[in-house]
């Protein structure tokens, strides 16, 4: 599941909406929360939601008690005539009133702070998991992203008791203010690609990734939903055109390199650029290799130079994380890039 964030006060939200739907990207994540959008007319946040409903947009709203209010309602049910189908609830809400509205919606709890005595506490009372998602926070403020560690350690958690959980990954277009440098679930994920950071968290188990940031591009929202509903990693590369084009990893990965199936051929290759082979580089074996002749490898760890091995390319830099995100039998997309391994 693949989605984007939406704030009422952006002023670009209906062609940010718009440009997902036309992705085939229908989740959304927005804020009906005071102060986080302050000053927005009621106007303004039905214009959106109605938007959201006629694209066919499944809306997890973070809320607090005076949303009602703020948009002219009598009471938290009459959100779903507008489209609203998960609550991310603030730290108001008491547990009698969480099993209240988890009758009527989806009930996001906060993955980031939500430990097991307190999670055991609600399900205790009634809280179903299968009425719950766990929805991690983002970090605005660099240096104050989630650790790795903990992060995993959380999953584990929620994953023991089938809870879904969602997270964030900065946009790569126009960052939210105040700070303007992204809106992560971990720091690692802060200055990395965000297409990258989504794999990984897919591969770690998140069921759910929205990107926190109001701008994300078009190319952007095309790569997560193709990796999203059919598997596969596009890898950027410098290099040979003539290796451009869709694969398959084998089932069987090898410890120092993948190898791409059906690559092999009954044609010369002659022995050409058999240089080192740092991480990430993109090789095909030559004649010298026999009836491996043209088998195509991205090496996983730096290797010598072999005489048998043609180097045809490198991953580029900002990719280079998705090589250890390749699963046995992976599908794979190499595509001409600029941006080169160090």
């Amino acid at each position: 599941m693949i989605g984007i964030s939406v704030y009422l006060s952006d002023e670009d939200a209906e062609e940010r909406i718009l440009r997902a739907s036309l992705s085939g990207i229908k989740l959304a994540f927005t804020s009906l929360h005071i102060p986080e959008e302050s000053g927005v007319s009621t106007e303004r946040v039905g214009n959106l939601l109605s938007l959201f409903k006629k694209e066919g947009f499944e809306v997890f709203a973070d809320v607090s008690k005076k949303t009602p209010g703020m948009l002219g309602l009598n009471r938290f049910e009459d959100l779903k005539e507008l489209g609203v189908t998960s609550l991310r609830l603030d730290d108001g809400f008491k547990t009698e009133e969480m099993l209240e509205l988890a009758s009527q919606f989806q009930i996001a709890i906060n993955a980031s702070t939500v430990g097991e005595k307190e999670l055991k506490q609600w399900v205790d009372s009634g809280l179903r998991p299968g009425k719950m998602i766990a929805w991690h926070n983002f970090y605005p403020k660099p240096e104050t992203g989630l650790d790795q560690e903990y992060f995993l350690q959380q999953q584990a958690l929620y994953d023991s008791l089938s809870i879904p959980v969602y997270a964030f990954v900065p946009g790569d277009e126009d960052k939210r203010g105040p700070l303007h440098v992204g809106l992560p679930t971990l720091e690692d994920h802060r200055g990395q690609s965000p297409y990258v950071s989504a794999v990984q968290l897919k591969r770690w188990g998140v069921t759910g990734v929205f990107v926190g940031d109001p701008g994300c591009s078009a190319e952007l929202l095309q790569k997560l939903e193709h990796f999203d509903r059919e598997d596969v990693i596009e890898l950027s590369y410098e290099g040979s055109g003539e290796i451009e084009g869709e694969y398959q990893l084998r089932p069987d990965p090898g410890r120092d390199v993948l190898r791409l199936l059906k690559t092999r051929t009954i044609e010369m290759v002659p022995p050409l650029n058999s240089v080192e082979r740092p991480r990430g580089t993109i090789t095909r074996d030559n004649d010298s290799y026999g009836r491996y002749r043209g088998e195509m490898q991205i090496v996983r760890h730096d290797l010598d130079c072999n005489p048998a091995v043609n180097v045809m390319g490198k991953i580029c830099k900002s990719d280079l994380p998705l090589i250890e995100s390749c699963q046995p039998g992976q599908k794979l997309r190499l595509i001409r890039g600029t941006d080169l391994v160090e």
